[in-house]
């Protein structure tokens, strides 16, 4: 009997006990920073944060301050909070927070998701929600990691849904292009991926660099007219000592 080790054959092993398949990349934490504009006016500066709680659990977060006029019309830091889970490679978000920084809660969104009863309640702009769920339902940052998770699965998501009030919305995501960008943290190679609500005319663009587990360097979303209503250019970039990509 050959004992010599086979060592192709014992990766596939691990990658398939992990749930990664040959060649993707692992989901690392970070903190990354960015300038806010809207309308092509500077408005503020968003900050997102990925953390790892323990093996499959995760934690992002977004906090936006506004600045200049903006301040006017936003006082409080605009927050998000995502608690969720990796399953065999898919994200399955637990809980979500989102306070738009003012008193009123008509637009703050406070979401469980029991996927054991595979429904998801709470509270959404003042309505409550209590609805059924199935694997591929998102809130508004689980999403965001869910298409980072598939990229570095080395896969194209087709769609996700996201909850909006009682409802589901489904958003379907394609590849536009490839290009370099030139950013703060040097001239980077990004893949640029399209999110649009079905039946919208509207969409989100990420440009997504692979060299830097696919975390987006720019984010705009235009209208129906492809203008860009609102970016996040960043400008900064710091992960723990020992996750780096």
């Amino acid at each position: 009997m050959d004992h010599r080790v086979n060592v192709k054959a014992l990766l596939l092993c691990v990658l398939a006990l992990t749930g990664l398949p040959a060649g993707a990349q692992a989901l690392l934490p970070f903190e990354a920073h960015y300038a806010w504009t809207l309308k092509g006016i500077a408005a503020g500066h968003s900050t997102l944060t990925l953390q790892q709680l323990d093996a499959d659990r995760w934690r992002y977060a977004s906090r936006s301050v506004a600045s200049g006029l903006f301040r006017l019309i936003a006082r409080g830091d605009i927050t998000q909070d995502s608690q969720l889970r990796i399953v065999n490679g898919q994200v399955l978000p637990e809980q979500y927070r989102g306070d738009d920084g003012t008193s009123a809660t008509n637009r703050d969104v406070d979401l469980h998701f029991d996927w054991r009863a595979r429904r998801v309640t709470g509270v959404y702009e003042d309505a409550p929600v209590d609805m059924a769920i199935e694997p591929g339902v998102h809130d508004d940052m689980s999403i965001q990691i869910a298409l980072m998770n598939e990229l570095l699965r080395g896969q194209v998501p087709k769609s996700f849904r996201l909850v909006d009030s009682n409802i589901t919305k489904e958003y379907a995501y394609s590849l536009v292009e490839t290009v370099s960008l030139n950013t703060p943290l040097g001239m980077q190679r990004t893949q640029v991926y399209r999110s649009q609500k079905v039946g919208s005319a509207s969409s989100v663009l990420y440009w997504c660099a692979p060299d830097l587990g696919y975390l987006p360097l720019k984010v705009e979303r235009h209208d129906g007219h492809d203008k860009v209503e609102w970016a996040l250019n960043i400008t900064a970039l710091t992960r723990p000592a020992n996750s780096k990509p």
